[in-house]
């Protein structure tokens, strides 16, 4: 079809030729008018013809700026030096809002170029249409990246625990979300009681020190920052009942999750799963630690009627003869985690001590 079309073009071009004549090619009819001769054109004329009007590539590229126009208007220099910026922004949180801003004001100044300079409403248009795109972006960025700031305990718990395995602050937002609320223990006050608490949440002490025991005899100190219920994340259900019963030894506060919601929450992370999984494995395995300890002495044992507040100590030694004593071993984790823990149980030389 090409080539067909190129060819009746050809003909037409042919046939608007006029080409002179000589009176020697005059001829006359029969009945004496002239008659016009038919001109055939060589075909190195036509050729030659062809091949003038038609411009090599080289000519349209090297010749299509015989003169060039003078330097754009200083908005659009700064339009385009902002646009190249926005090419170097580097592929980080702060990189996106540095690529934004920039990307802002190149179209600022190029609809500014636009409107006061070369009167393009299409170029003014789109600009606008890039700006307020742009603002939403750099709007929702930077309302991410805002500080995220915590209360002074939850605070030292992140320090402590979170931060090190390089949780975000946000993702542990997204933790504190499943909270049940801060819990407030009294001295003396049981936070679980053996086969009748359900075990339903997750707990960390905040401040203070509580200790648990099973058959009112003493298992291990449970300190700031460590968890009450560690052992019962892995394989108990909602529907068990704690078979340790836990008192504060003095006044203290407790961060309770709840339990289900939480590993709810963190199903989806992977990361925040195995985070969980190593703080609270550790945690446990400090709790076997201490009770394989304090199972290798003579049982000691609380008072009988601790739950009824009485002025009596919280730990008591072993009975005489037993070997050495459980309120010794007590005191000991007492005193590896807080220098001043005698004023809560000091511990006499003899360990044949009965309890006072």
């Amino acid at each position: 079809m090409l080539f067909l079309s190129a060819l009746a073009i050809g003909m037409i071009g042919l046939q608007n030729v006029t080409p002179e004549t000589t009176e020697s090619d005059v001829g006359t009819t029969d009945m004496g008018l002239p008659e016009t001769p038919t001109v055939r054109p060589s075909v190195a004329d036509f050729v030659n013809v062809t091949v003038q009007e038609r411009p090599s590539m080289w000519d349209l590229y090297l010749n299509h700026c015989p003169k060039w126009r003078p330097v754009n208007h200083v908005f659009f220099q700064a339009a385009n030096v902002f646009f190249l910026l926005s090419f170097l922004a580097p592929h980080t949180p702060s990189g996106l809002i540095w690529l934004r801003v920039a990307l802002i004001l190149g179209c600022t100044f190029s609809g500014l170029w636009a409107w006061s300079i070369e009167c393009y409403l299409d170029a003014v248009v789109w600009n606008s249409a890039f700006i307020v795109i742009n603002f939403i972006y750099f709007a929702a960025q930077f309302y991410l990246l805002r500080p995220i700031k915590f209360h002074k305990e939850i605070e030292e718990v992140y320090l402590a625990l979170f931060k090190p395995l390089r949780v975000s602050r946000r993702q542990f937002r997204r933790v504190l979300m499943c909270m049940r609320n801060v819990r407030h223990l009294k001295c003396q006050e049981l936070y679980a009681h053996e086969k009748v608490t359900k075990v339903d949440s997750l707990s960390l002490v905040l401040s203070g020190k509580l200790v648990v025991s099973q058959n009112q005899r003493a298992l291990h100190i449970v300190f700031p920052h460590h968890f009450l219920d560690s052992p019962e994340w892995f394989g108990v259900s909602t529907d068990e009942f704690f078979q340790v019963s836990i008192m504060a030894m003095e006044e203290s506060r407790v961060l309770v999750w709840h339990r289900d919601k939480l590993k709810l929450s963190i199903m989806s992370d992977a990361f925040l799963q195995a985070v969980f999984d190593h703080i609270l494995g550790r945690d446990v395995v400090h709790k076997l630690m201490q009770v394989s300890e304090t199972m290798s002495v003579s049982n000691g044992h609380l008072p009988n009627s601790y739950e009824e507040g009485e002025d009596k100590p919280m730990l008591v030694v072993k009975k005489s003869g037993d070997g050495p004593g459980i309120t010794a071993l007590l005191n000991r984790q007492l005193q590896a985690n807080d220098p001043n823990a005698w004023r809560l149980g000091r511990i006499d030389e003899a360990d044949h001590e009965t309890p006072v």
